[in-house]
């Protein structure tokens, strides 16, 4: 749920001629990385064994979304307002909520650990598999911080540097572990575990490193310090989204944890392979986004709208255009990727073109969702939101049942298609409700 309105932003991404080609580059690298991590997983894991892994990547990513969800509200939409006050900290105020994080996500896992150490003891049986998930439990702080601050840059336009934070770390060593873990599949499964263990730390430190870049501190003249009372005001507004934090999580996550409990290990497999392809379109969409700005034809197309809606319709325009390529670009080699996946993973077709199409609807529908998150009407979010999760979770636990993986891609993007379509017509309600010459969208 996250895009920006460039004009308020106080951190800007270049969009112009070098830079967006070097965006570009570093997006289709990211993507290269994403595909090249999902083979050698699959090849190195037969599915039964590679389902078991990526079971353990839902946990870690599930409950890392649950525990930031508010925090990533509360963050994004501040940011992409743009602060009131141009000396405010920021960097004081990212680096606070991100302690906060770390500290909350921390105190988790220290649960769950007291939890699965007493499963240990009172149910030996289950030894196997909490040894299994231990790289994954202890990974959730990191990955917690890791992707929250990824979300901080995503919503200051920094999609470059969301990459490098969240998925280079992460993929790069996991695939370095998989080309040369030795041994049976399960001596593979828990080097892999650990790896992504260490991938999960690699990457939180990473992030904290290129956040401190993009917000660099201010001048010791110009520079301000939050106070006890500040900071009471901010976790009071974070707390105040607690509840849609979680709806939030839900929506990303509901239809794929209700795989991994209702599923067997070879459709979570199967899922997986399918659904970090789909992702790619993640990757590529914001770098190619940005060649229309570069040549300046969206800005001049946009600038001759009399209306807000027209605006937003031009908008939507150009995101309907390079969505559709970049779903295009991938499809085209899709067939040699599944080929590198392996004799496991063909028949599948149904399932990509299920997450193919969510990636569509989503890509096509940012400058919608750009626009509600602007706005910001709480009511108007929670509804959005809490409709969303429960239509998705809901069919989800129906149709995983009857149809395994095809019914959780299918509950996903039928959960895409009720938020976006919510947001594009929260988008176009507003604007004529404002009815203004020039109004901005």
């Amino acid at each position: 749920m996250v895009a920006s309105r460039a004009e308020n932003q106080s951190y800007r991404a270049p969009t112009q001629g070098v830079a967006a080609v070097v965006n570009f580059g570093l997006s289709i690298l990211a993507a290269i990385l994403q595909i090249c991590t999902t083979v050698a997983v699959v090849q190195a894991l037969p599915p039964p064994i590679a389902g078991i892994y990526f079971k353990g990547v839902v946990l870690c990513y599930g409950l890392a979304a649950l525990l930031r969800g508010k925090y990533e509200l509360f963050a994004t939409h501040y940011l992409i307002g743009g602060p009131a006050d141009p000396t405010f900290p920021l960097r004081d105020l990212v680096r606070g909520i991100g302690i906060r994080v770390l500290t909350r996500s921390a105190i988790a896992c220290a649960i769950l650990l007291v939890v699965t150490t007493d499963l240990d003891v009172v149910e030996p049986h289950l030894r196997p598999f909490l040894q299994t998930y231990l790289p994954f439990v202890l990974a959730v702080p990191f990955a917690t911080l890791a992707f929250f601050l990824a979300m901080v840059l995503r919503a200051v336009n920094r999609f470059v540097g969301s990459f490098v934070a969240a998925a280079y770390s992460i993929n790069l060593v996991v695939l370095i572990v998989a080309a040369n873990a030795p041994g049976s599949s399960e001596n593979v499964l828990e080097v892999l575990s650990w790896g992504f263990l260490g991938g999960a730390i690699l990457a939180a430190g990473v992030a904290v490193l290129v956040t401190r870049k993009i917000f660099p501190k201010q001048p010791a003249a110009a520079r301000r310090k939050l106070d006890s009372r500040s900071w009471r005001e901010i976790y009071l507004s974070v707390g105040r989204h607690g509840l849609t934090g979680i709806t939030y999580a839900c929506l990303q996550w509901g239809p794929v944890c209700v795989l991994a409990l209702l599923g067997s290990e070879t459709q979570v497999a199967h899922f997986a392979a399918a659904t970090r392809t789909a992702q790619v379109i993640d990757f590529l969409l914001p770098a190619a986004l940005l060649i229309p700005q570069s040549i300046l034809l969206h800005s001049r197309l946009s600038g001759s709208m009399r209306t807000g809606q027209g605006k937003l319709v031009m908008d939507l325009a150009v995101a309907v255009t390079m969505t559709s390529v970049s779903v295009l670009a991938l499809a085209v080699v899709t067939p040699w990727i599944i080929g590198q996946f392996g004799p496991n993973y063909t028949g599948l077709a149904d399932l990509f073109v299920l997450l193919f199409a969510t990636q569509w609807v989503t890509g096509v529908c940012r400058p919608a969702i750009g626009h509600v998150a602007v706005e910001w009407d709480m009511t108007q979010v929670r509804r959005i939101l809490l409709i969303s999760m429960i239509v998705a979770v809901a069919l989800s636990i129906g149709a995983v049942s009857m149809f395994g993986s095809l019914g959780a891609a299918v509950s996903v993007l039928v959960g895409a298609l009720v938020f976006n379509g919510q947001a594009l017509q929260a988008a176009f309600s507003t604007c004529r409700r404002r009815g203004i010459p020039g109004a901005d969208c």
